[in-house]
């Protein structure tokens, strides 16, 4: 027996995504959800979640994806300072950590601004943090999310990063990542392979069937759900649209629950 947490890290990102996320909440075929507090969406989608994941009948863990990239905007007022209304794209941090030119004390108070947005709406802590396009892997983004995370007098869980490729450097940088935050006291949410980005039905279940052998309990996988609206086909391109409409096809198909029972697998 394993459980294997499917996690939806964007809720909040489009109205088509959080209807399919809380109706997969309610069918009890998501084990946790990510909530974009940047989102503009996420002062009236947050009610709904909550109200959904209460009236589940088992719990799902619901957590904070800080987002610091396009198209949202800076939740701090040091973060709308040096970016004004909108976030610089993934490459400017990775640029950034590279040379040791990163922002520290803007991305702490970033960080610290996201938790207690997530707070004051959803009237709890955070379950876990998700940093969205893998930042947590740049080394010096992560000494500066744990500090800040730290810090907190309920430090949510963290997220670890997908590292590319398989090979000893990533296995380090994820030693390296689990030793940090042990040293700060806090939990660390391991990730598994995320579900294909392939518009196919036999690769998703393909994927149910041998991608999470050899995973530890408690292993955090990541899909993408949720139907186009207008909104989201602004945001995503055609290619990613059909990746979640086939995605969110197979979760609520007939087969995705038969296929956690042949696997052995729970969700909660």
């Amino acid at each position: 027996m394993k459980r294997i947490l499917m996690t939806s890290p964007d809720y909040g990102l489009a109205f088509g995504i959080d209807r399919t996320l809380r109706e997969l909440i309610a069918e009890g075929r998501l084990s946790a959800v990510g909530c974009l507090v940047a989102s503009d969406l996420w002062s009236r989608e947050y009610l709904p979640l909550r109200d959904a994941v209460d009236a589940a009948r088992h719990r799902t863990l619901v957590g904070l994806t800080v987002t610091l990239t396009r198209p949202h905007a800076p939740v701090s007022v040091r973060g709308r300072t040096r970016f004004g209304d909108a976030f610089p794209p993934p490459r400017w941090w990775r640029w950034r950590d590279a040379l040791r030119l990163l922002p520290t004390e803007d991305l702490a108070e970033e960080v610290d601004a996201q938790l207690v947005c997530f707070e004051e709406y959803y009237q709890r802590p955070p379950d876990f943090l998700h940093v969205a396009d893998d930042l947590l892997a740049l080394p010096r983004v992560a000494r500066t999310v744990i500090r800040t995370v730290a810090l907190r007098k309920h430090a949510p869980a963290l997220v670890s990063p997908a590292w590319d490729g398989e090979g000893r450097r990533a296995r380090h940088a994820a030693r390296v990542f689990v030793r940090h935050a042990a040293r700060a006291r806090l939990r660390v949410l391991q990730r598994g392979p995320s579900f294909p980005q392939v518009p196919t039905h036999e690769a998703q279940e393909s994927h149910l069937r041998n991608g999470f052998n050899g995973l530890d309990d408690r292993t955090m996988v990541f899909c993408n759900l949720g139907e186009a609206d207008d909104r989201l086909r602004r945001l995503e391109p055609r290619a990613d649209l059909s990746v979640r409409e086939i995605q969110t096809g197979f979760f609520k198909s007939s087969v995705f629950p038969l296929l956690l029972v042949e696997k052995d697998i729970f969700l909660y």
